[in-house]
């Protein structure tokens, strides 16, 4: 009930944390909740840059009336947001309990001192998402939605409970040092904290066990795996200790499990369960548990990402996590459907850019063996002035606030087995280099002290980042959009490789799926036609390209949906980044998907291009996408040819010409067969 019954004003307004101030003419609304989902997606009026868009962006109030029960008045109560763009300040009965600088992590506050038990109490949060040079990310190609886009928890514990920690966790860190086919060492370690007035003598005990949370997600219909072994260890150890009044105590066990069952990837994402319980002799006081999975990988620079010690190079694509119509502020059920569709395509791994997305996500993750690369919101410019060592106080603060989301980030993900890398920066303009050189070197021992036992890594377009630290790196380069073209792709990753591994964090080309030409020239990547097919093109180009190169670590296509950038105004679709796979609404995929699910899913699919371009001549070619290895054309029922993938150019192509079509309507059905079963898809088209 805590996310529901809002009340929300647009805009800013003198004392909105008051008893006295009348909010009932204010809008109600339900959490997640964003002001930009329309305005954040329609376009910049006049012409601005993405650097001038004219979303609103300021100050906007969430308020609610929340009844505290009497019999609470012994527990201590935390309010705790999954995420709130771009920082806050909430007020409890009138008073400031606190606030929060960075718009993509969770943070909690400990509200109880403030609380009013036996009765109602007014919250009040102000929260501001206008540009400030002391927050990453300062400009962007999204649009930086502002509002309690992310659930809020109303959280309520004994006094006597596992602790949040300074970086708002879940209260329960799984490190798992040595992994490998026949053993793997597992440290559970927590924070105890004591908020009574007296001693107690406490035990702690934790256990491994099995993992039955398994994430059902209702748009999956079939996984690589069939189903998931059951878990055959199960050990459970146990510690007493004695806490003083008012004070925290950490606790940490040590667990080693014989030839452990891996988590691998897409084909056995198998996880254990962790869970922690504190106690006395008669009361339990708090429970709390996780999963992880056991896995070890590494990175060559020649031979790319290795996973449990076999070749796994990440084959991917990026994720924005807006729709629209609702801008960020969506539930579990979009991110349900945007996994089906990114699993779906078979992927192996995906970058969540440019910032860290929802804990659920990163589960689907988890529970379905999807590889991610996570990244903090470090994105084109560094904010304030003077230099690194000399800063002014909105560079210093930007310094702090950058660390502090980066520590929040892993703090608040660590647990998860999916993630195999943190990136620290994406197209920080080569003019900051004389402060990127030092402050990505700060970055990196922050991160390897934090976690020593993943990689970091970055994204970058240009060659002053080979002097920034990080053990990986990746280009976003995209031929035959900006610059070069499409059939280089290759040739530019062979000339500009990097002395540490490197990948490509992003390639791709814009395609607006309601425009069409059979036969594409390049067109104006600012300009208002960006047909379909030259999307696809450009695709087919950078597979063959990538393909060839065991050496890139990981790929990501840029990007998997449409995603809202207010400033743009090109490809007849103001307001949106055209170069997703799947339209902004997720109601169709584009050719280009079906090029990649041809080329990764293991499950049989057909796809025939160019279909929404129904108007043909009497003599066309037909493009089938398939990863079967045959298909047999038919036109109005009639079998015309059959093709051997064999007899292919390229993996997943199927090109059919010189194909003459009647007068009127055309069936065109293209057809496949798959150990007994078969598969096909049709379209009409007309002459």
């Amino acid at each position: 009930m805590i996310n529901t019954d809002w009340k929300f004003h647009k805009g800013k307004i003198k004392d909105a944390y008051s008893f006295e101030l009348d909010d009932r003419e204010w809008e109600s609304v339900s959490i997640p909740h964003t002001w930009n989902n329309i305005d954040g997606q329609d376009g910049t009026i006049g012409g601005k840059s993405i650097k001038e868009t004219d979303y609103f962006r300021s100050d906007c109030w969430y308020r609610k009336q929340i009844f505290i029960d009497n019999e609470d008045k012994d527990k201590q109560i935390f309010l705790r947001f999954q995420g709130a763009n771009i920082q806050i300040e909430l007020f409890v009965n009138g008073n400031s309990v606190g606030t929060h600088k960075g718009g993509y992590t969770a943070f909690s506050f400990d509200i109880t001192p403030f609380l009013h038990f036996g009765s109602s109490n007014l919250f009040a949060v102000k929260v501001n998402n206008e540009y400030t040079e002391e927050i990453a990310p300062l400009t962007a190609d999204f649009t930086f939605y502002g509002g309690i886009y992310r659930e809020i928890e109303l959280i309520k514990k004994n006094k006597i409970h596992f602790g949040f920690g300074e970086y708002s966790t879940r209260g329960i860190k799984i490190t798992t040092p040595v992994v490998s086919q026949e053993k793997a060492q597992c440290i559970i370690s927590t924070r105890i904290e004591n908020k009574t007035e007296l001693s107690k003598r406490l035990i702690v005990t934790a256990k491994i066990g099995e993992n039955e949370s398994l994430i059902e997600n209702p748009y999956l219909t079939k996984t690589d795996f069939d189903k998931l072994a059951k878990n055959d260890f199960e050990e459970e150890k146990a510690t007493e200790i004695l806490i003083e009044p008012n004070t925290e105590k950490e606790v940490e066990f040590f667990f080693e499990i014989k030839n452990p069952h891996l988590w691998n990837g897409r084909s056995d994402p198998f996880l254990y369960s962790a869970s922690l319980r504190v106690s006395d002799n008669e009361n339990i006081f708090d429970e709390i548990s996780d999963t992880f999975g056991l896995r070890y990988f590494k990175i060559d620079r020649e031979n790319g990402f290795y996973l449990n010690g076999k070749s796994y190079n990440l084959r991917g694509v990026s994720r924005h996590q807006d729709r629209e119509g609702l801008g960020n502020a969506i539930t579990k059920n979009e991110h349900n459907e945007d996994f089906a569709f990114i699993y779906n395509m078979g992927v192996n791994s995906i970058r969540l850019a440019h910032y860290p997305q929802a804990e659920y996500f990163y589960r689907l993750c988890d529970c379905y063996g999807i590889v991610v690369w996570a990244e903090i919101p470090v994105v084109d410019l560094i904010g304030g002035s003077g230099t690194y060592e000399n800063p002014n106080d909105e560079r210093k603060e930007f310094f702090r606030t950058t660390k502090n989301q980066l520590k929040e980030m892993i703090h608040q993900n660590y647990n998860h087995p999916s993630i195999v890398c943190w990136g620290i920066q994406n197209e920080i303009m080569a003019r900051f280099d004389d402060v990127m050189q030092p402050f990505t070197k700060e970055l990196h021992a922050a991160t390897k002290a934090e976690d020593p036992y993943r990689y970091t890594t970055m994204a970058t377009n240009h060659s002053s980042a080979s002097e920034w630290e990080s053990d990986l790196i990746a280009w976003n380069v995209y031929p035959g959009w900006y610059g070069m073209n499409r059939k280089q792709l290759g040739w530019f990753m062979d000339k500009n490789r990097f002395e540490r591994p490197t990948g490509i964090s992003e390639y791709g080309a814009g395609g607006n799926h309601n425009q069409h030409q059979l036969k594409p020239k390049r067109p104006k990547h600012n300009g208002q036609w960006h047909p379909e097919e030259y999307q696809s093109l450009s695709h087919e180009a950078f597979l063959k390209s990538i393909d060839k190169r065991k050496y890139l670590w990981c790929t990501y296509v840029w990007n998997m949906f449409d995603f809202g950038s207010d400033g743009r105004n090109e490809g007849n679709r103001p307001g949106m980044n055209d170069k997703g796979l799947v339209s902004f609404d997720r109601k169709i995929k584009k050719d280009s998907y079906y090029l990649y699910q041809s080329n990764w899913s293991k499950n049989p699919m057909v796809h025939i291009t160019s279909k929404r371009l129904k108007k043909r001549k009497r003599k066309t070619f037909f493009k089938i996408y398939s990863n079967s290895k045959a298909i047999t054309l038919y036109i109005n029922n009639k079998a015309i040819k059959t093709i051997h993938s064999n007899q292919n150019k390229q993996k997943g192509i199927f090109i059919f010409k010189g194909i003459k079509l009647l007068k009127g309507q055309n069936l065109v059905c293209a057809v496949a067969e798959s150990k007994g079963s078969l598969y096909f898809d049709t379209a009409v088209f007309h002459r």
